[in-house]
């Protein structure tokens, strides 16, 4: 018997796979190539919001620009920038290994794994470990507590269950950003008694309140020059 009908023989012998699992399989694999292929369109996209790409053609602002030239939704748009953003974090040397990682986990739990990139790049696999073998909740709650936020439902100190309330209404990449603002603006209070994350959202208004000025925009009733 040829090489060749030894092999054929073998391969007749082997149990067929179900087809379901075939599709399974298929699936995931072309998810995956995917996921890979979008890390060059992020890297574009990257340098167009950093470079202001939209000025030259016409647009008011990079989103504006973004969702007409590639189709996708901001939500989207911002989520697959985070999980770039918590790769670019990471030692060079380790890139193209975790692009394939992030990869197989899908873009949601790349994205709520991205901000602990970030923090902890030196243990991105034992991050993506805990991604691929726990629940998105665990995971989310183990994110949240390395960036030093209480997990749903638990006590705090006054305020914490208003930042909370609102990390809960935000997409997942926008969770560090957010709590890394609400860190550094408590600072701006007194030293020893920094401002309660309701404080800062009211110092937030007024600073919005005041951009809004000097645009020319203002309150009704409100004269040129009023704080509050």
């Amino acid at each position: 018997m040829t090489t060749k009908g030894a092999a054929a023989k073998l391969t007749s012998d082997l149990p067929a796979v179900p087809r379901h699992e075939e599709v399974d399989l298929l699936i995931r694999q072309a998810a995956k190539r995917l996921h890979l292929g979008a890390f060059h369109l992020l890297e574009l996209i990257r340098e167009a919001i950093d470079t202001n790409v939209h000025q030259h053609f016409g647009f008011a602002d990079a989103t504006a620009y973004l969702l007409d030239r590639t189709g996708l939704t901001a939500r989207t748009i911002y989520r697959q920038l985070a999980i770039l953003d918590g790769l670019r974090a990471l030692p060079p040397g380790d890139l193209e290994e975790a692009k394939g990682v992030l990869a197989e986990l899908g873009s949601h739990r790349a994205a709520i794994l991205a901000p602990a990139l970030e923090k902890e790049p030196a243990d991105w696999r034992d991050w993506a470990a805990l991604a691929r073998q726990g629940t998105e909740e665990a995971l989310q709650e183990a994110v949240s507590s390395v960036l030093g936020l209480k997990a749903r439902g638990k006590a705090g100190a006054p305020g914490e269950a208003f930042l909370r309330a609102i990390l809960a209404k935000m997409p997942p990449e926008r969770h560090a950003q957010i709590t890394w603002v609400f860190t550094e603006m408590a600072q701006l209070g007194d030293p020893t008694s920094p401002w309660s994350p309701i404080a800062v959202f009211l110092q937030l208004v007024t600073f919005g309140e005041q951009e809004l000025g000097a645009q020319g925009i203002y309150r009704e009733g409100k004269a040129k020059g009023e704080n509050t």
